[in-house]
C-alpha cells in the first residue's frame, strides 16, 4: 500500500479529493492538526491545517485481496461439505444406543463422560476426539483412562481442539464489529462488552450502523451515556470512516450492525462496503438455541467478512450447548465470549476453558467450583 499525506481544511474535503483522484482505491488511515507558517520563514500568525495520512491500494494489494478471497471460497466449500454430512447423518434412522466394542476400550468413568457429551449434543466423532485427547492407555487394566483428574484431562484436550480469545479484554483489536442473523442479541452484547472494557480501564467508543431497527439506536445510546462513552450513528461508509477518525484516541471501538438474514446477499454486500474503510475485526454472533445447520449456513454466508471469531448468545435458552463445541471445532474460529441472559451489564462470560468444561459436563443450573469436577 502506497502512503501519502494531504493538507486540507476538513475530513470532508479530504474525502472529496480522494474520490476524484483515486476512486475506491484509497482509505484515510489517520489525521492530525498541524500548524503552518502563514508567511514563509516568519513565525507570525500560524494557521492550523488538517494533515491526513492516506493509503492507496496498488496492484500488489489487489493480488493479496484476491488470494484472501480464494481462501474464503475454499473455507466455504469445506463448510458446505460439513453441512451436507450433517444433513446426511440426520436423515439416518436413530438406533438404540449400545456400548460398542470400540467404546469398551474406555474405562467406566471415561464412558460416562463420553455419554454426557453426547447427551449435551456434542457430535459423536468430536466427542471421541475430545475424549481420546484427554486419555492415556492404562497397561494394567488394558483400557484408556484420563491421564490425570477429570478437570485437568478435559482442559488439556479442549486446549488442543477448541480455540479461545482469553486475552481479549487486555489486548483487544482497535475496531471490533459484531455481525450475525437478526435477533441473536448483538446490540445487548455490545453494551455488555462496553461495560467490561470500561471496568478494565479501557477507553471505549461505540458506533452503531443499525438505523433500521426501531429502538436499537436509542437503547444503545442511553447505555453509552450512562457509562459516559462516546457514541455515534453512521448511516453510510463515509460517515463511518469519519466517526472512526473522531474516535482515534479510543483503545477499542465497538461497532454494532443491523441484523441481516444470512440469505439476504444484497444486504450483506451493503454491509461489506462499510468494512472496507478500515482494518476491522469481525466477530460472528450466533444464538446457542439455533439449529446447528442454521449456524453453519450463517458461518458460510457471513464468511465474506473474514470472520475473526465467534460469540455465542442465549446460552440460558438451550439445555444442549454441544452445538457450540461442534461449530467451534469444525470452523476452528476462536470463541470470544458467551452471554447467558438479558441482564445488563451482567450475563456475559469471556470464553475460558473452565467455563466450557462446566457447560458440557454439568447438569442445567448446576454450578460447582471447577475443583469438584474431578
Amino acid at each position: 500500500m502506497k502512503i501519502e499525506k494531504l493538507e486540507v481544511q476538513s475530513i470532508q474535503e479530504a474525502i472529496e479529493i480522494l474520490e476524484k483522484k483515486y476512486g475506491e482505491n484509497a482509505v484515510i488511515l489517520s489525521s492530525r492538526i498541524v500548524k503552518k507558517k502563514r508567511f514563509g520563514f516568519l513565525p507570525l500568525f500560524p494557521v492550523k491545517r488538517l494533515e491526513v495520512t492516506v493509503g492507496i491500494q496498488e496492484e500488489e494489494d489487489f493480488k493479496k485481496e484476491f488470494e484472501k478471497e480464494k481462501e474464503l471460497i475454499k473455507e466455504i466449500e469445506n463448510l458446505k461439505k460439513i453441512v451436507n454430512e450433517l444433513v446426511s447423518s440426520n436423515s439416518q434412522p436413530v438406533k438404540e444406543a449400545k456400548t460398542s466394542e470400540e467404546e469398551e476400550k474406555y474405562s467406566e468413568r471415561v464412558r460416562r463422560v463420553y455419554e454426557k457429551l453426547i447427551l449435551k449434543n456434542v457430535n459423536k466423532d468430536i466427542a471421541k476426539k475430545i475424549i481420546e485427547d484427554a486419555c492415556g492407555y492404562d497397561i494394567d487394566r488394558k483400557v484408556y483412562d484420563f491421564k490425570e483428574d477429570l478437570y485437568t484431562s478435559m482442559r488439556e484436550s479442549l486446549e488442543k481442539n477448541i480455540k479461545l480469545e482469553e486475552d481479549f479484554l487486555e489486548n483487544p483489536p482497535k475496531v471490533v464489529a459484531l455481525v450475525g442473523p437478526t435477533g441473536v442479541g448483538k446490540t445487548t452484547t455490545i453494551a455488555k462488552l462496553a461495560y467490561l472494557f470500561k471496568k478494565n480501564r479501557k477507553k471505549v467508543g461505540i458506533i452503531s450502523l443499525d438505523s433500521f431497527r426501531v429502538g436499537a439506536f436509542e437503547q444503545l445510546k442511553s447505555f453509552a451515556e450512562i457509562l459516559e462513552i462516546p457514541f455515534k450513528l453512521s448511516d453510510s461508509p463515509k460517515s463511518f470512516n469519519v466517526h472512526l477518525l473522531e474516535m482515534e484516541d479510543r483503545d477499542v471501538i465497538l461497532v454494532d450492525t443491523a441484523g441481516r438474514s444470512h440469505y439476504d446477499v444484497v444486504r450483506l454486500k451493503e454491509l461489506e462496503s462499510y468494512f472496507k474503510v478500515s482494518d476491522i475485526s469481525v466477530y460472528l454472533t450466533l444464538a446457542a438455541n439455533l439449529a446447528e445447520l442454521v449456524m453453519y449456513e450463517a458461518v458460510m454466508q457471513f464468511g465474506i467478512f473474514s470472520v475473526r471469531g465467534l460469540i455465542f448468545t442465549k446460552l440460558d435458552e438451550t439445555p444442549f450447548p454441544g452445538s457450540i463445541i461442534n461449530v467451534a471445532y469444525r470452523t476452528q474460529y476462536p470463541i470470544l465470549c458467551f452471554t447467558t441472559g438479558q441482564s445488563l451489564p451482567e450475563d456475559i462470560v469471556i470464553a475460558n476453558y473452565d467455563y466450557i468444561i462446566r457447560l458440557i459436563l454439568e447438569d442445567e443450573n448446576e454450578v460447582k467450583p471447577a475443583a469438584q469436577l474431578a
